[in-house]
């Protein structure tokens, strides 16, 4: 896990649950979850995931490995090992255009548009409902992150998982 090993026991400690994708006897990504509370760098926020349910989190496919379909199966892996475990709901937050295919090929649906910036000590955050979004699961994701679709300033928090 390069600069974040460190990070590996105290995750492990706290019941955060590792997936990897492998090559033969390569590791080329992996990724995370979480039952209880985790927090999300990019927007600043802590999930509380509610019982039955987990945040999947920090999908890597490392670097000679891109493009290649690895974030593709470790997110489906994961949501089949969610199924097999009979999870009730499985969230996950993309920042980024990249892997949203892989994302909602695995049956996430969206609920959030976030854009988030920090500057000057605060951190700015907007959040859009996506069009066409179940209601009951935009409440559902409002309740578990603590937010409101709008935008909000708050100091900027620097944590890490």
């Amino acid at each position: 896990m390069g600069q974040e090993a460190h990070l590996v026991a105290p995750r492990f400690a706290r019941g955060c649950r590792c997936f990897g994708a492998w090559l033969g006897h390569e590791l080329v990504g992996y990724g995370w979850w979480s039952r209880t509370p985790e927090w999300i760098g990019e927007v600043q926020l802590e999930i509380t995931p509610a019982s039955g349910e987990a945040y999947i989190w920090n999908c890597v496919t490392l670097d000679p490995h891109r493009r290649k379909g690895v974030f593709r199966s470790i997110v489906t892996s994961v949501v089949t090992k969610g199924r097999e475990e009979a999870m009730g709901r499985l969230w996950i937050a993309s920042m980024t255009s990249v892997g949203a295919n892989s994302i909602e090929q695995a049956g996430f649906q969206p609920v959030f548009r976030m854009d988030s910036a920090s500057r000057f000590g605060l951190r700015w955050l907007r959040v859009k409902s996506v069009e066409g979004a179940h209601p009951a699961l935009a409440a559902a994701a409002r309740e578990v992150m603590s937010i409101k679709p709008g935008m909000s300033v708050r100091r900027a928090r620097q944590k890490r998982h």
